[in-house]
Order: structure tokens, then C-alpha cells, then sequence
């Protein structure tokens, strides 16, 4: 029972978002959206399909950096079919991605299972970690117009008087969130796995730079994808470019929510924005371009490997 939830609660999460989307919105405003995303121009909506494509293709690459640390060869063709197989998954079967790519990595690779999990692992801490750096840059640099869209003045005006006694709290609540973890076996032991793997990173040595080129690259790509759609319409032109970090931000952990971010993504897109002044549907139509452009190479490309990648190893 709890596997089907687990299958089927973001896949009805997904289908609710979208009948969100549809209630939120007029019969005009749909049409609206249809007319912006079937007039975006072909040119830039390819240039963000490539740009996914070429960050899901180092993701391949990077991880052959982690088979070498730990004494294992491993084919290009295999690791990068492996990233496409893995995210193709996920937008059928939440989280089967990631257990797909580590059996396809242990059987084309001749590497134990355990240890492609362990990989695996380790890449998924640094990508969290890249992500956590993202999140504190924006609040560095844009926290006071976030703030100020998201929050009443009231609000704010609490926050500015009650700062110290603010961070007491902080402070306490990290100390006995740390304590509860010491003490408890099954949380220790967690993030004990947690620890393991990013230790698991200092045997990459001298591969360490390249390791983390190809991570900065992988997200430059994702970024630089999410920024080349705005030029596909020209009514998407009135976005600030100082919101675009943000909204993608945003739709990093969306994703998560449901198969591949199926229907939270551009409306989690449109509702950042809204609250700068973007309407609706022009973040709407941001939203459901970024993800589908990710969504069709993901399709594609996992269609591929997973109808070439066993003829490959036939012919072996």
C-alpha cells in the first residue's frame, strides 16, 4: 500500500496543480497562454532544449569522475543514458529514477550495486549543496524586495524590532534539533550516510577540480536554459531580469513535488512573479515553456537509451 502512495500521490498531485492552473484562469487567459507558447520562437525554445540536454550529458560525465575514485571503469555512452533513463522514469514512477540508474550503471558497468548507490548519493549531496548555495545567494542579494512582496509591513516591522530574540530562538531550535539527532538512532544514523558520502568525495584527489567544473557547468546550463526562454516571446520581455534567478530557484524545488514538477512548475513559476507584477498568464507561459522544453529532451532522449543502450550491449 504505502508503494502505490508513494507512486500515485505525486502523480495526483501534479493533475490537482494543473486543475489549479485551470481554475486560477479565464477561458481568455488559457487562450492567451496557448497563443504565447504556440508563437515562441523555435530558435530559442531549441537553444533551451540543448542547453538541458548538454547539462544532463556532463551529469553523465561528471559521474564517471566518482566510478574512477572508487576503482571502476565505466562506458560515456552508459552514464550519460543512464541520467536520461533515470529523469524519463521519474515522470512515470516518482523516485524509481534513481534505483533504475544505479542497476543500469551496476549491470553495464560491472560495478556492485552498492556502490553505484553510493555514487549516486554523493552527486545528489553536492547538487543539494549547490542548490542551498543558490538560495542563500538570492537572500544575500535580493532578500529586501522579496521580502517586501512576500510579507506585510507589519510583518516586516515585527521581524526588524524582535531581531535578537529571533535569533536566540534560531540558535535554540538548531541545538535541540542537533540533540534529538544524537539521540536518536535511526536520525543518527541518517545523517551519518550523509556524512559518508560526502566524505566519499575526497578520493576523486586530483579529479577534485574537474568534479566541481563539471558541477558549476551542469547548473550554468540549467540556468542559462531557464534564461533563453524569456527571448522565445516577446511579451515575456517585461520579467525583470533580476527576478529570473529566483523563479528558477523556485522551480528547482517544485520539481520535487510531483512527477518531474508536472503542473506545480509553472504555477509555481506564475505565482513567484505575480507578486512583482507579472500577470498571470505571462508567467504561466514562462512556466509551462521552461518545463516542457526540459520535459520533450528528457522524453527523447530516455526513449533512446532505453531502446539503444541493450542493442549496444547485445553487439558488445
Amino acid at each position: 500500500m504505502k508503494k502505490q502512495l508513494r507512486i500515485f500521490i505525486p502523480i495526483i498531485l501534479g493533475l490537482f496543480f494543473i486543475y489549479l492552473t485551470f481554475r486560477l484562469t479565464t477561458q481568455d487567459e488559457r487562450n492567451l497562454i496557448w497563443n504565447y507558447i504556440n508563437s515562441a520562437k523555435i530558435e530559442y525554445v531549441l537553444s533551451a532544449m540543448i542547453l538541458g540536454a548538454s547539462a544532463d550529458i556532463i551529469r553523465g560525465l561528471r559521474w564517471q569522475f566518482l566510478s574512477e575514485a572508487i576503482g571502476y571503469k565505466s562506458s560515456s555512452i552508459n552514464s550519460i543514458a543512464s541520467v536520461f533513463m533515470c529523469y524519463s522514469s521519474n515522470m512515470t514512477i516518482p523516485r524509481s529514477g534513481e534505483i533504475l540508474r544505479a542497476t543500469v550503471l551496476s549491470e553495464y558497468n560491472k560495478i556492485p550495486i552498492s556502490k553505484t548507490f553510493g555514487t549516486i548519493g554523493a552527486e545528489r549531496i553536492v547538487d543539494i549543496s549547490i542548490s542551498f548555495l543558490m538560495l542563500i545567494l538570492i537572500w544575500t542579494f535580493q532578500y529586501k524586495i522579496i521580502l517586501e512582496s512576500f510579507f506585510e509591513e507589519d510583518f516586516l516591522f515585527f521581524l526588524d524590532k524582535n531581531i535578537g530574540a529571533i535569533i536566540i530562538v534560531t540558535i535554540i531550535s538548531i541545538c535541540a534539533l542537533i540533540t534529538i539527532v544524537l539521540k536518536t538512532k535511526k536520525l543518527r544514523n541518517f545523517f551519518k550516510g550523509i556524512l559518508e558520502g560526502v566524505l566519499s568525495l575526497t578520493k576523486l584527489k586530483d579529479k577534485l577540480f574537474y568534479f566541481i567544473l563539471y558541477s558549476a557547468l551542469i547548473w550554468f546550463c540549467y540556468i542559462l536554459a531557464f534564461f533563453v526562454i524569456k527571448f522565445s516571446v516577446p511579451e515575456l520581455g517585461i520579467i525583470d531580469n533580476s527576478l529570473l534567478f529566483p523563479a528558477f530557484i523556485i522551480g528547482v524545488y517544485s520539481i520535487s513535488l510531483s512527477n518531474h514538477g508536472l503542473g506545480v512548475y509553472p504555477l509555481a513559476i506564475s505565482l513567484f512573479l505575480v507578486n512583482f507584477g507579472i500577470n498571470a498568464e505571462i508567467g504561466l507561459t514562462y512556466g509551462w515553456l521552461a518545463w516542457s522544453c526540459q520535459a520533450i529532451i528528457t522524453l527523447i532522449f530516455g526513449g533512446l537509451s532505453f531502446f539503444l543502450l541493450p542493442l549496444l550491449k547485445t553487439s558488445d
